[in-house]
């Protein structure tokens, strides 16, 4: 994953995995994506700025680092000879449960000017299997951003929803004016579910794929 073993002089006290999951543990406690720092990440390690820029050259080199090991907790990646949905399948749940685990390491990586390789690798993976799916250039580049908006849009609204608060809220709306809303509240959550997620992908890829057969 990273150059770090391979650097000339002492042998590192820390590997390139304890590096950057050290890096990625200080990103999901940090009250926000901006408050990741260097320091943070040192003073994780019990070690000075200066050493830690003996591991890895910037801050960037962290976040790139944090961002593939990430994607290493989604297991095995699938079999190249599988078909464009199953790919796309798999990714689209990859990027959703890597969104769920790490929100703040998905807003920092968006939010960098330099093009890190880690999300765009994921973005290159889908795009072939979408343009093996036989749609054009236009079409697989809009396919390509409704699945990654909806995995953004859908994430971001299960990490700010507080599923668990929405019945009672529900509850407290005047029965007469919102009567399937109140007769539903104690189901109302499902909406946010990952099962309900999971459920909007299928329609997803059904669509794809009545596109790519007319």
């Amino acid at each position: 994953m990273s150059s770090i073993s391979s650097r000339p002089g002492p042998r590192p006290r820390f590997s390139a995995d304890e590096v950057f999951a050290a890096a990625l543990a200080v990103i999901d406690e940090a009250p926000s994506a901006e408050a990741f720092t260097m320091r943070r990440v040192a003073d994780r390690l019990g070690i000075g700025v200066m050493t830690l820029y003996g591991y890895v050259a910037s801050k960037e080199e962290l976040i790139e680092g944090a961002t593939m090991l990430a994607f290493t907790e989604s297991g095995p990646d699938v079999a190249p000879a599988a078909g464009w949905e199953e790919r796309l399948r798999h990714e689209v749940l990859a990027f959703h449960a890597l969104s769920r685990r790490h929100p703040r390491l998905v807003a920092l990586v968006l939010a960098q000017r330099s093009a890190l390789p880690g999300l765009f690798r994921m973005r290159e993976r889908m795009l072939e299997a979408l343009l093996s799916a036989g749609l054009d250039h236009a079409a697989a580049l809009r396919a390509l951003g409704v699945l990654l908006n909806y995995v953004l849009g859908f994430a971001g609204a299960q990490a700010s929803a507080a599923p668990i608060d929405l019945p009672e809220r529900i509850r407290e709306l005047p029965a007469g004016e919102f009567p399937r809303l109140s007769s539903l509240a104690d189901e109302y959550a499902e909406h946010l579910s990952d099962e309900a997620f999971e459920a909007g992908l299928e329609w997803i890829l059904a669509g794809l794929g009545a596109t790519v057969l007319t």
